[in-house]
């Protein structure tokens, strides 16, 4: 057989033993990154309720009042998606303002269970987004990268601020969520995921996100430093 007919055939084997080796190393690869210790573990497992003081600084819990805050998600998906919700009403008690802190809790950030942000769970309850930005929140201990969005429920305002924790830092987006865990899982870690929300019924945005602000930082200096980590990881903001 001439030289020219064998060598489309050697070629080919080539081929094929490249794609196999590939494969082969795709696999051994998939299995060494493989995550297999949750985050929640080597962070200690929180439980917010108890982390999150129901007094600090200005603020005071209002007992009665939690129910006036908005569910992340209907009741029906709650267990399925979050490991613990926490719904409180806080006045402060030099102004007599009121907000509402609500913390939604994965302890594994899979993605059939991700966090659902209020962009997706106002909508469906009936709000209207009005506007969304991105900001950078300058707390105590390092800028957070949060969200802010005026939402309106027929002649109800509504401004709130939120932001994520997945893992060890603080992330938005979905692209930056995606990074983050594929970032712990080459650490070998399965990720969990926190969402912080604070909002006011009130027509003065401005006023309401400083109001916010000022409410996080209180609330980030009040808890412990093994519980901060908890709330906006070890890493605030990449």
């Amino acid at each position: 057989m001439s030289a020219r007919y064998l060598l489309p055939r050697r070629l080919s084997l080539v081929a094929i033993g490249l794609t196999l080796s590939i494969m082969l190393g795709s696999v051994a690869l998939a299995e060494i990154f493989k995550p297999n210790k949750f985050w929640a573990e080597h962070l200690g497992e929180p439980h917010y309720a108890q982390i999150v003081p129901r007094a600090f600084g200005d603020w005071v819990e209002l007992p009665t009042a939690g129910r006036v805050v908005v569910d992340p998600v209907q009741a029906e998906n709650l267990a399925r998606i979050y490991t613990e919700t926490l719904a409180r009403t806080y006045v402060n008690k030099r102004t007599g303002r009121v907000l509402m802190l609500s913390i939604a809790y994965g302890r594994d950030q899979s993605t059939d269970t991700q966090l659902h942000t209020p962009e997706q769970c106002y909508p469906s309850q009936g709000f209207r987004v009005i506007e969304e930005t991105d900001e950078a929140l300058h707390s105590p201990y390092g800028d957070l990268k949060a969200v802010r969005m005026v939402t309106r429920l027929g002649e109800r305002p509504e401004p709130l601020t939120f932001f994520i924790r997945v893992g060890d830092s603080v992330v938005r987006g979905s692209r930056e969520r995606n990074l983050a865990r594929l970032r712990m899982a080459v650490q070998g870690y399965l990720v969990d995921g926190m969402l912080l929300r604070v909002s006011e019924i009130s027509f003065h945005n401005e006023q309401s996100f400083a109001l916010q602000t000022q409410f996080i930082d209180d609330l980030l200096r009040a808890v412990r430093p093994d519980d901060r980590s908890k709330l906006i990881g070890t890493v605030a903001s990449r």
